[in-house]
């Protein structure tokens, strides 16, 4: 078992923005980041929840944009 487990765990503190964690999982090739406050374990931040995150923001800006163009 231990030779298909990651011998050294990349966490993240509550305060981890988005990019830092897409950064995270892209540099480390991980799809799970444990998140880590005080030495204990408050979540787990998978992959889907960046993305979810990430296309969030950019329909966010979108609609801005958009709002931005149609104001008279």
């Amino acid at each position: 078992m231990a030779s298909v487990m990651t011998a050294h765990v990349h966490t993240c503190a509550p305060t981890a923005s988005v990019h830092d964690l897409a950064q995270t999982m892209t540099d480390k090739r991980v799809r799970h980041v444990p998140v880590v406050a005080d030495g204990a374990l408050v979540g787990i931040v998978s992959i889907g929840d960046v993305v979810k995150a990430r296309l969030d923001e950019l329909e966010e800006e979108r609609q801005q944009l958009v709002d931005y163009i149609q104001t008279p």
